[in-house]
């Protein structure tokens, strides 16, 4: 295989080539390339804002924890109606009191919950973002597929329709040779037969180009038109050890399990922080008003250090670290079962390259053959020393060896994209695809970590009045 180079390398001489074709009239004018197809895929796909709306659900629970280590100002008004009785007997006037308060708190020592609780959080966002280049990889693969198959298609309806045209004129040939008694009855029956089962497979391979397109809708987001030659394939590694090397390093879904364990790790530390003393800088002020016979009420001021420790809550502080730990052991086994996803996925796609390119070898070693021996076949039928039912056994083995073959360019490209996500490199980024602002677009969290005042309006933010739910 070719050694692994360096990113978008076979895309970007696959574009230049490209260009040049079309000004030299040899591709037609409007025809898709893979390479527009994935571009078209990933900038228009609901799986990938889907995705990209989960790293952002992260993002503002990495700004909740954050919350929890920050200065909380609280404001309470309160009016109550009551009656008061004087020290007489049967004496009594209204009285109501209200009261306005406003709280600071500052927490200054958390046990490390809200640091940890931070560090978790943010861990999170970057193991959303891998898992967000799982997706675009899942995105790019089907669109790969999606445009090979219809490719196929296209090549299997060419060859079944010309095969029907083929068997059709042997048809004729052969009611024309049984009327001046060249051949029998038999012959013309064995060639109706062969071009009603022809007519059958047309209708097939029709449905499947039909189930093709509507996949390419699926993952692109219309039918396709016309449609360009694929480029060379990208480059690979050169081994399937270094394949699994790269795999277990770079695959999105090892790196997401490995963040996992980690964000693990501080949820544990968390945890044990809610067992140890808290400790917050508290300050109120309040003033209280009775609006009755011009009777005000104090106001108070006061500013503290408040330490609160946690001396039993009935085992939920410990449930909680031991929760936490259990979690942590579950994420070492998926870091496990990741990797050994990852290196089987790369040796299903290692071996089904070397399969696909193997029938390729094969396949066009095939169809020159079956070529040669249907020419010989149907030239010695003219003579008589074959048969009607030898001459369409010849075709149907050409047939064959076209069919099979372009199944196997399809497996080809299928197998090597599989291959490239396997080991994280089937994004824009590697292969070099223009995808605009798209590529460049700033962080989430990045604009949202100290953004402590107000949200973006929307349809669900229309405040409605609801008494009753």
């Amino acid at each position: 295989m070719r050694p692994f180079l360096a990113p978008g390398r076979g895309i970007r001489l696959t574009a230049l080539f490209a260009a040049l074709g079309a000004v030299l009239g040899a591709a037609p004018a409007l025809a898709q390339s893979l390479p527009d197809a994935m571009v078209t895929a990933y900038l228009d796909s609901p799986e990938l804002a889907a995705a990209r709306a989960d790293v952002n659900v992260l993002s503002e629970r990495a700004v909740q924890a954050r919350a929890g280590g920050r200065v909380r100002v609280e404001g309470e008004l309160s009016l109550f109606a009551q009656t008061q009785t004087n020290s007489g007997p049967g004496v009594s006037f209204p009285n109501y009191p209200a009261s306005v308060s406003l709280s600071v708190v500052q927490p200054l020592y958390t046990g490390g919950q809200v640091e940890n609780a931070t560090e978790a959080a943010e861990i999170r966002i970057s193991k959303q973002d891998a898992l967000l280049i799982a997706t675009e990889q899942g995105i790019l693969l089907d669109t790969v597929t999606a445009f090979v198959d219809v490719r196929r298609d296209l090549e299997l309806v060419s060859i079944a329709r010309n095969n029907v045209r083929v068997l059709g004129e042997q048809l004729v040939a052969a009611r024309e040779r049984f009327e001046v008694g060249e051949v029998t009855r038999t012959d013309v029956e064995q060639a109706r037969a062969r071009l009603a089962a022809a007519r059958s497979r047309l209708a097939a391979t029709k449905g499947a180009l039909a189930n093709s397109r509507e996949a390419y809708r699926r993952v692109v987001g219309d039918y396709p038109d016309q449609l360009q030659p694929p480029p060379p394939l990208p480059d690979l590694p050169s081994s399937k050890d270094q394949a699994v090397a790269m795999a277990l390093r770079d695959d999105p879904g090892v790196i997401a399990a490995r963040l996992e364990r980690k964000a693990v790790g501080s949820d544990v530390r968390a945890a044990i922080g809610a067992l140890l003393p808290q400790v917050s800088l508290q300050g109120r002020i309040s003033s209280q008003e009775t609006f009755s016979d011009g009777l005000a009420g104090p106001e108070k001021a006061s500013i503290g250090i408040v330490m609160t420790v946690p001396l039993y809550t009935g085992g939920f502080n410990y449930s909680t670290v031991r929760e936490a730990q259990a979690a942590a052991e579950g994420a070492l086994a998926t870091i496990d079962n990741t990797m050994r996803i990852a290196a089987r996925n790369v040796g299903v796609s290692w071996a089904n390259l070397d399969v696909a390119r193997a029938s390729i070898r094969a396949g066009r070693l095939e169809v020159g053959a079956a070529r040669l021996a249907f020419e010989g076949v149907r030239e010695e039928a003219k003579v008589g020393a074959r048969t009607t039912l030898d001459v369409l056994d010849a075709e149907q083995e050409v047939l064959d060896a076209r069919s099979n073959l372009a199944v196997a360019r399809r497996d080809e490209y299928v197998a090597a994209y599989s291959l490239l996500a396997s080991i994280g490199k089937l994004t824009v980024a590697h292969l070099g695809l223009d995808v605009g602002a798209a590529s460049a677009a700033p962080s989430y969290y990045a604009g949202v970590r100290d953004r402590n005042f107000g949200y973006d309006p929307s349809d669900d933010t229309v405040w409605r009045l609801k008494w009753r739910p």
